[in-house]
């Protein structure tokens, strides 16, 4: 089936902070140490794949069950309860202060598919705000559909939010062509639903550690062939 979509995670691929609260910073600032554990936990804590059903209501419950979250992650880190008011509202503070940048060659790929007749589509693992994110990141009105994962009640790779994501885009798995730069959430979960996958390998970005090695010079992973991209405009040529 040819290609009539191409389904993106959001940041890592297509933005990224340029300026960003650290929570291992600020929690040194109030003289607490914050475990490697925990800070793998609070930068993957979004790709656990679980279902959130009840705090997808709305922004509001969604919000709500997001401090939760954190109030656990901070009595891991052994911070006082009398301190953790403080130190969300420092975080949430940064967040506000944050900047999101397109990569600079999305805004020309992105219209490039747009010429090609294409569905654009994005699929993240976000919260609540996704729309005034894509916006900041100076993206407002490149996508047919936007999909985060605090509105369809699922994270990557939970089966549910791809589910969710081609069901309101109109789309049949097997005409998308998905990309993102996290192996789990935007390869092996995008297989399963039955989409063909790209994967993201920036250099100089995060790293990866469940991506498997490619094998020999052929780029052959599991049961085929995905396709590793240096940057966007590789979707350009697969399409």
């Amino acid at each position: 089936m040819p290609v009539r979509a191409v389904m993106f995670d959001f940041y890592g691929t297509l933005a990224r902070a340029t300026r960003a609260v650290d929570l291992g910073e600020l929690l040194a600032r109030h003289g607490h140490d914050l475990p490697e554990h925990l800070h793998d936990m609070w930068w993957s804590g979004d790709l656990d794949g679980i279902e959130h059903h009840a705090p997808s209501r709305s922004r509001v419950h969604y919000v709500a069950w997001q401090r939760e979250r954190l109030h656990a992650l901070l009595d891991a880190a052994d911070v006082h309860p009398g301190e953790r008011a403080e130190v969300l509202d420092e975080l949430e503070a940064g967040r506000a202060d944050r900047v999101l940048e397109a990569y600079p060659e999305v805004p020309g790929v992105l219209a490039e598919l747009r010429a090609s007749d294409l569905a654009i589509v994005v699929c993240s693992n976000w919260d609540w705000d996704l729309v005034a994110a894509v916006e900041e990141a100076g993206l407002p009105d490149c996508f047919d559909v936007l999909m985060s994962s605090a509105w369809a009640g699922a994270r990557k790779p939970h089966p549910r939010i791809y589910e969710h994501t081609l069901a309101v885009a109109g789309l049949d798995a097997g005409s998308v062509l998905f990309v993102g730069d996290t192996w789990g959430p935007d390869v092996e979960g995008p297989r399963a639903a039955g989409m063909a996958c790209a994967y993201l390998e920036r250099v100089g970005h995060w790293p990866d550690p469940s991506a498997p090695v490619p094998g020999g010079t052929t780029g052959m992973v599991g049961d085929g062939a995905v396709p590793r991209l240096a940057d966007l405009r590789g979707v350009l040529e697969l399409i």
